[in-house]
């Protein structure tokens, strides 16, 4: 389990970031405002939050991956990667007014968060026959 409390906070910033990213494509006022206000304005516009958002989302992947790799689990990688795909076309399907909803997104990133979720929750349970597990002794 020490290994999952170590990897969680850069699955979290990884997320955090892709959850700012889409607010300010999503058009939330009090993170544009924050933005502005901090001298980030430039980030607003959608030429460069599309890229950034695909960056942390592809960062949350790559450490969930490297996490259920460690143990074995790769599962909720799986989900995450589905969740990953799923909000990064919605939101460029969004952005380029092809499709102008916001509930891929929000499903996408769903998806994402319940994937790290679950690599956290059960990533530090032993798998059934393995030798740390408790029923097999």
């Amino acid at each position: 389990m020490a290994t999952n409390i170590k990897d969680l906070p850069k699955q979290l910033g990884s997320l955090i970031g892709a959850g700012v990213a889409v607010a300010c494509c999503l058009g939330v006022p009090l993170v544009l405002s924050t933005l502005g206000a901090v001298g980030l304005g430039f980030l607003i516009h959608d030429a460069y939050l599309l890229p950034l958002f695909v960056g942390f989302v592809a960062l949350s992947l790559w450490t969930l991956y490297r996490a259920a790799r460690k143990h074995a689990r790769m599962t909720p990688f799986w989900l995450a990667l589905l969740g990953g795909i799923v909000s990064s076309s919605g939101l460029w399907l969004l952005v380029t007014a092809s499709y102008p909803h916001s509930w891929p997104v929000y499903a996408g990133l769903a998806l994402l968060v319940c994937g790290s979720v679950w690599d956290v929750v059960k990533g530090g349970q032993p798998l059934k026959g393995s030798p740390g597990d408790p029923a097999r002794a």
